[in-house]
């Protein structure tokens, strides 16, 4: 590991000589560093990284499964709380002096004997953050008259204000 940059390998020098052949790797990494890529989240554990690497004769393919848990901001009250992510994911890895030219196009290339996976695994975290993180489903969120946090307290605000914009249609005759 760098200062302040995280690097994560493994070496497939046995597995890439041994055809049809499977390693295990269970790696624990730090990636705080990488906080600043993820806006608003922080990590509050080490990722978690198992992988299985099984040597196909033509290219090696990896199934991880990651997991790890961040503390990030409800988009709903604007409270922290913490998220766990558990995310599985398969990549096909060819060396780069033995690639095809389809292979080239379809497949992650390595050119030693140690694949990179720091890159590859931040995807997968970014792959399973949610688009607004929610911290419950039943958060009611803020109080959009007087901003309240309506998970801790009630407030007495009236509910019923009409954006400016539709108030020509509370005049529209309804059906009963």
């Amino acid at each position: 590991m760098c200062i302040g940059v995280v690097i994560v390998h493994i070496n497939v020098a046995q597995i890439r000589r041994d055809e049809n052949g499977t390693a295990h790797f269970d790696l624990k990494e730090d990636f705080s560093a990488f906080e600043s890529e993820l806006e608003g989240v922080d990590f509050v554990a080490p990722v978690h990284v198992q992988l299985q690497v099984n040597n196909t004769g033509k290219s090696l393919i990896v199934n991880g499964s990651i997991e790890t848990e961040l503390k990030a901001q409800c988009g709903l009250c604007l409270e922290p709380f913490h998220y766990q992510i558990h995310q599985d994911y398969e990549d096909e890895w060819v060396f780069a002096p033995q690639a095809t030219k389809e292979q080239l196009e379809t497949a992650l290339v390595f050119h030693k004997d140690e694949i990179e996976l720091t890159e590859r695994i931040l995807e997968q975290i970014v792959l399973a953050l949610p688009m607004r993180f929610i911290c419950s489903s039943e958060c009611q969120g803020l109080c959009p008259v007087c901003g309240v946090n309506l998970n801790a307290t009630s407030c007495a605000c009236s509910q019923d204000k009409v954006d400016p914009r539709f108030a020509a249609l509370a005049n529209w005759p309804r059906e009963d």
